[in-house]
């Protein structure tokens, strides 16, 4: 889907246009071969350069082709299966700002869709904000995540096999947030440090807070992975006790039960044996054989083995 938008900076509102003029933003969504076709023309560039947009593991990295800007970063994505990031292309031409991505991308879709302090003809400003609005997002997931673990460390003792397997994933998910971001760093800083865009002084500010924000997040990631790791320990140690526990009772329970069963088989033989005359002698059995458990089971309960 093909979206074309338009903002200057006399306008108060991101305006859906249908044709295309110089200065606005080109949005293609679930891009195909089409729309790459399409981009190609547009641009001047060859399929060739584009192919990579259809990539959905393509990593953060920059490159010139002529005069114009190929940047790919990673977006935050609704669960597609064992995918948490997307890549997201951005184009800069000295005519079209053209974002591309392989999915519905979370960032691209809040942008279009609010009130924007920035124009589509400001092609670094409008850059810097995608960026600024990608690692909101991450920022974002990762308090969830941090939140979720706060709430799993206040109940440890309930601990379920489930819980074990949730954290599992939200490492998995956070392992792919490093993988995206720690590329994402380096390409950003490559951006505005090679000469790649042209910075002008009143956008060093937001250069400086997207910088100091995708580190936070590396730093983020990094702490909250340890923590999980932490707690998956802490929890390995519980279920762990728990099975030991769970193995000294039936060991204990057996060794009390042994000693019934033992004289109960002797009196089953049929042989002569003390006492077979005596009318009580059931009795004395039983009494013998409580008080062997009641002994047994003081001992086990001082050495805590129950």
């Amino acid at each position: 889907m093909i979206e074309i938008f338009f903002k200057d900076i006399k306008k108060e509102k991101l305006e859906k246009i249908n044709t295309l003029r110089d200065g606005c933003w080109i949005n293609i969504e679930k891009v195909s071969h089409d729309d790459l076709e399409y981009i190609a023309k547009i641009t001047g560039l060859q399929i060739s350069d584009l192919e990579d947009v259809l990539d959905p593991y393509e990593l953060p990295r920059i490159e010139r082709e002529g005069e114009n800007i190929i940047l790919f970063v990673r977006d935050i994505v609704n669960n597609q299966g064992d995918e948490y990031t997307s890549p997201l292309a951005i184009i800069i031409t000295n005519r079209y700002f053209i974002t591309a991505s392989v999915s519905k991308s979370r960032t691209i879709g809040l942008m279009s869709n609010s009130t924007v302090s920035y124009s589509t003809t400001q092609r670094t400003k409008l850059l810097i904000n995608i960026l600024l609005n990608i690692s909101k997002n991450y920022m974002k997931e990762i308090k969830a995540v941090k939140t979720d673990l706060s709430m799993k460390k206040k109940s440890l003792e309930r601990v379920e096999d489930m819980d074990v397997a949730k954290l599992i994933e939200k490492e998995d998910i956070l392992d792919q947030y490093i993988s995206a971001l720690t590329p994402m760093k380096n390409t950003i800083e490559s951006i505005f440090q090679g000469g790649y865009i042209q910075l002008y002084s009143y956008d060093n500010d937001l250069v400086e807070d997207l910088l100091i924000a995708v580190r936070q997040l590396l730093d983020n990631c990094s702490t909250t992975v340890k923590n999980i790791r932490a707690l998956r320990d802490a929890y390995q140690i519980i279920v762990t006790n728990r099975l030991n526990n769970t193995i000294r009772v039936l060991t204990s329970l057996t060794v009390i039960l042994t000693i019934p069963t033992i004289i109960g088989s002797l009196y089953g033989m049929n042989v002569n044996i003390p006492g077979e005359d005596d009318k009580f002698v059931f009795y004395y059995i039983v009494i013998f054989i409580l008080i062997v458990i009641s002994i047994l089971y003081v001992l086990f309960k001082r050495r805590r083995w129950f």
